[in-house]
């Protein structure tokens, strides 16, 4: 029996997500798409996190960690390679992000 998802590659790497994470999930609780949406990234940033980066990221704050975009908002992440672990630091809307991790 096949499975109604296309033939997708197997996740490397195991997503943690920060205390802000869980509280911006836990606002954003009614809205599926977004929630959808997020899954979907979660699960690109699981299979390959440098090629969702975006390197415009610049941090004072967290110099090491990369942005991924996602229609309005954007996903701050870590990656830990040796333990093949992301750590998801923030997510947030474009306008408010940048000034928070500046």
């Amino acid at each position: 029996m096949q499975s109604k998802r296309k033939d997708r590659d197997e996740p490397i790497y195991e997503i943690f997500e920060d205390k802000k994470v869980i509280k911006f999930l836990d606002k954003h609780f009614n809205d599926i798409d977004l929630k959808n949406r997020i899954e979907e990234k979660y699960y690109g940033l699981a299979v390959n996190p440098y090629k969702e980066a975006q390197n415009s990221f610049k941090s004072k704050k967290c110099p090491k960690c990369k942005k991924t975009r996602m229609g309005n908002y954007r996903i701050i992440y870590f990656i830990n390679e040796s333990r093949k672990e992301i750590e998801i630091i923030d997510i947030g809307l474009r306008k408010n992000i940048y000034k928070k991790w500046d």
